[in-house]
Order: structure tokens, then sequence, then C-alpha cells
């Protein structure tokens, strides 16, 4: 139980770190990332315990670390990509917007 606890509260300030450190955040919401690394870090953590690593003396760690690397990989690949497409969309609607003037 302790380690969900861990694995959610670090998974959520992964999110909110990477948010900051994105210079394209004002183009996605403030929350986007957090969920993004708290539902990757969720997901590989119950794969993990349902694997049986939570409970194995030498391999429970990898319980811990996996969920949090991996959060933090998809979650910094998902502020790239939000941010690159959502400013090129935001570009092709405000063309629009502009010719229909």
């Amino acid at each position: 139980m302790v380690s969900l606890i861990v694995v959610t509260g670090v998974a959520i300030s992964v999110g909110f770190f990477v948010w900051f450190a994105d210079k394209r955040h004002h183009r996605y919401g403030m929350l986007l990332l957090p969920a993004v690394s708290l539902c990757t870090a969720l997901v590989l953590w119950i794969i993990l315990q349902f694997a049986g690593l939570g409970y194995h003396p030498d391999l429970f760690w990898l319980a811990w670390l996996l969920p949090l690397v991996s959060a933090t990989i998809v979650t910094a690949a998902a502020a790239w990509w939000f941010g690159r497409h959502r400013e090129q969309a935001d570009a092709e609607a405000m063309t629009a917007i502009l010719r229909r003037r």
C-alpha cells in the first residue's frame, strides 16, 4: 500500500515538473501532463503487482522504479507531442478565422 501512495505522489509531481519545464505549456491545460503521468505510472504499477514483482523480496524495487521511469518518459513525450500539435492546430484555426473576414 505504501508503494501505491509513493508512486502516485511522485508521478503527479513528475507531471507538474514536466509541465513547468515545457516552454509551450500555455498551449494545453495544467492538469493534462500530471494526468498522463499518473495514468502511466498506475497502469504499470498494477501490471507489476499482478505479475508478482511487488511481493518478490529481490525484485520489489522494480515495482517502485519502473512506473516512475516510464511515467517520466511518457510524460515528456506527451508534452512534446501536445505542445507541437496544439501549436499547429491553433495556427491553422487562426488562419482559417482570419481568412473568413
